[in-house]
């Protein structure tokens, strides 16, 4: 969910206070979305007959946002795809392609504010406000139509994605690799030996951003990944984030498969569930 270099806004002297005096480390929207230099383009990776498609929309009162969709010849269904917190579109080609394939769905994918063009302020109730915006942009172009609808989140992208599907309408939610506690995946950020000495805090803003609440408001089955290995959202934390979407009365699938964080689409267990969840819903 947070990248390393993300976590906590904490440098290493101010670390040392901590471990000397302790302290407090928040973790608000600027934590969560850093800015991050532009990467160079990684070359596009689509499975044949696969087309690629790039545009920039405007949401009212929000801003422009920078899209790009893998599409195919007589696709019915439609996956929005929402990336880990360092990610651009630029450099997901792979994993694009890799759902694509796996779905014979036509994959659609977004920058963050403040990458690739996306002019969306870096704030929690203009990320709130992205979601249905977003898709409601995405019917008016037609990229979405009357077909299967699935929303994918990796990382701090499962947040993004329950917020997406929040009004209802879709098929299916996929999670990987993700958890709605906040402080507890920034506290595995933290290096070991600063532990016992940073407490982290959750900004009062972020508490307005209810991804557990989205992802029941869904109303749609979901299925969540976790990797055996993954120290950013561990194995133990997806899986009582799933215990907790069942008490919040969704069905749900947990797969558990081996790696770490961002290494499911290589795992043969994850392929054949994604294949089979989409292909079931």
């Amino acid at each position: 969910m947070l990248s390393p270099r993300s976590a906590g806004h904490l440098t290493i002297p101010a670390l040392l206070g901590c471990a000397l005096g302790g302290c407090s480390a928040t973790v608000d929207q600027s934590t969560l979305l850093p800015a991050l230099d532009e990467p160079a383009a990684v070359s596009a990776v689509m499975p044949s007959g696969y087309t690629r498609e790039e545009r920039v929309l405007s949401l009212p009162r929000l801003g422009d946002v920078h899209v790009a969709r893998l599409t195919g010849p007589g696709n019915n269904a439609v996956m929005l795809y929402c990336g880990g917190n360092s990610s651009f579109i630029a450099t997901t080609s792979k994993r694009l392609g890799e759902l694509a394939e796996l779905t014979s769905a036509d994959i659609i994918a977004f920058d963050y504010p403040g990458r690739g063009g996306t002019t969306i302020p870096n704030t929690t109730q203009a990320l709130i406000a992205f979601g249905p915006a977003y898709v409601d942009a995405l019917r008016s172009i037609g990229w979405i139509k009357s077909g299967p609808l699935f929303a994918y989140g990796f990382s701090l992208g499962g947040a993004s994605a329950a917020n997406v599907a929040r009004r209802g309408g879709f098929s299916g939610i996929i999670f990987e690799a993700t958890a709605a506690d906040i402080a507890a995946v920034a506290d595995n950020m933290l290096p070991p030996l600063f532990k016992p000495f940073v407490r982290i805090k959750v900004a009062e803003s972020l508490k307005h951003f209810d991804f557990r609440g989205y992802a029941r408001a869904a109303h749609a089955p979901i299925l969540v990944l976790a990797g055996r290995a993954d120290r950013t959202v561990t194995l133990k934390q997806a899986s009582e984030f799933a215990r907790e979407l069942r008490e919040d009365g969704s069905t749900v699938t947990f797969v558990e498969v081996p790696g770490g964080h961002g290494s499911a689409l290589s795992s043969d267990n994850a392929r054949h569930a994604i294949a089979k969840f989409v292909g079931t819903h």
